[in-house]
């Protein structure tokens, strides 16, 4: 086996990824209202109570199962409730997941030392991964989870075996405890369809072995997670019941109750879930070579998923992260390069545009009543435009396409939230005003609001 060089290992990727995101963090406040909503679950959570049981504003919380507001509570049992701490699990997590990424592309290519650090540094740097997988929410985890039904699935198909069935009864189970039932989603579709990804033919037989497996994995994943699930049936009400066994899985695939979107709405995103990576040679890359076992098991993988959701009226961008692992696979198949022409410079697109809206807002193009109370600052848009410049004078280099394709997400977000510094910091940061309604927690506090989401209860 070749040295591969340390800064080309899937742990490289991690740990860049996990420091961009770190960054990321510090230059944003908590955002509103995903993010302060699941921080003041977990400080409900440890401040007392129900750890079976979630519970928001006092009452059941029954929207997500309990797996991030435990992580969340585990590191502040070692750390203490810190702010800086909560939102490090999430990140984390995104590691975890880029480094079982590489590890996915050694089992199913493992003559090719190279493909997991490239798999592994697309899928870090990819733009929609780096931008929530830097946020607490629950992505990540569902991304791990799914990873490693994909390992066990993978290698059920080589050799059905106690190992690969458990791995993926503890998957499935995590998939559950991390977003819910929407696991199955993910990791079915490519577990029923194996006469279509198999390595090898196989017989009636062994297809009938391969069939119980699945159903004994199944098994195992609810004996796990009916340790939850049990206890928090008998604590919750009877609302709660309803909603964690059907309003919040079933419920929202027979008609969602929010996020409701066209068909062809993912479709419409697939440059962005391919940026910056899949704007070049490479996307076509995975249709020139011989579709092998591993390719269709991946195109599957991503066509299954993205159908299923298609048909689902709710959708976010968000509920295709896990799916990213699969795209990030499949283009790493080729190597990098850049055209010589300006279309090398299409990446930076997104980036160009945001210094761009932010100069038209510093130099008084865009009228002010048009900005409902936010601003831009003249120091954040200078710093802005020289990170494009930057960013640009290595594509005029054109000495190594895949760093400086590694760098695109990352300048670009920075970029992002430089042009969003001010709002974020004066207008959108529930800090501010938790701090003038701690001075008031004594004399208790009530809200109106039937839609309080505890945008600033964890922060007060």
């Amino acid at each position: 086996m070749k040295h591969t060089p340390w800064v080309q290992r899937p742990f490289a990727a991690a740990l860049a990824f996990f420091c961009v995101c770190m960054i990321l963090l510090a230059m944003r406040p908590l955002l509103a209202v995903d993010e302060t909503r699941y921080l003041t679950v977990a400080w409900e959570m440890w401040n007392g109570g129900s750890k079976i049981v979630p519970h928001l504003n006092g009452e059941v919380y029954s929207h997500k199962p309990p797996l991030l507001f435990w992580l969340i509570n585990i590191v502040w049992l070692a750390i203490g409730p810190a702010e800086w701490a909560a939102r490090m699990v999430a990140p984390a997590a995104g590691a975890v997941a880029i480094m079982m990424t590489g590890r996915l592309s050694q089992t199913l290519w493992p003559d090719d030392d190279a493909r997991p650090g490239r798999a592994a540094w697309m899928l870090a740097t990819g733009g929609v991964f780096l931008s929530f997988g830097s946020a607490t929410m629950f992505d990540t985890l569902l991304t791990v989870a799914v990873l490693g039904g994909m390992l066990a699935l993978w290698s059920l198909a080589q050799r059905l075996s106690a190992k690969a069935i458990l791995t993926l009864g503890a998957a499935l189970a995590f998939g559950v405890l991390a977003k819910g039932p929407v696991v199955l989603l993910h990791v079915l579709p490519v577990a029923l369809a194996l006469p279509l990804w198999q390595p090898a033919p196989a017989g009636r037989s062994v297809m009938v072995r391969y069939l119980g497996s699945l159903g004994l994995a199944v098994l195992v994943a609810l004996v796990l997670v009916s340790l939850w699930l049990v206890p928090a049936l008998v604590f919750g009400d009877a609302g709660y019941r309803n909603d964690i066994l059907w309003r919040q899985s079933a419920g929202r695939m027979v008609q969602s109750f929010a996020h409701d979107r066209p068909m062809w709405f993912f479709l419409a995103l697939l440059p962005l879930y391919l940026w910056p990576w899949g704007w070049g040679r490479e996307i076509l890359g995975i249709w020139r070579r011989p579709v092998l076992p591993q390719v269709r098991f991946l195109l599957l993988w991503a066509g299954a998923t993205t159908l299923a959701f298609s048909l689902i009226s709710g959708k976010q961008i968000h509920y295709l992260v896990p799916v990213l692992p699969a795209v990030a696979l499949l283009l790493s198949g080729s190597a990098v390069t850049t055209r010589k022409s300006w279309a090398r410079f299409l990446p930076l697109l997104p980036a160009a545009i945001c210094v761009g809206l932010g100069a038209a807002v510093v130099f008084r193009m865009i009228p002010p009543q048009q900005l409902d109370g936010n601003s831009v600052g003249a120091t954040e848009v200078a710093l802005a435009a020289g990170v494009l410049a930057a960013m640009s004078g290595l594509v005029c280099q054109n000495r190594s396409p895949m760093a400086f394709r590694a760098l695109v997400a990352p300048a670009t977000l920075l970029i992002v939230q430089l042009i969003a510094f001010q709002s974020l910091w004066q207008t959108n940061n529930p800090a501010r005003l938790a701090a003038v309604l701690a001075t008031h927690a004594d004399a208790g506090i009530a809200t109106v609001d039937a839609g309080y989401a505890g945008q600033f209860s964890y922060s007060a």
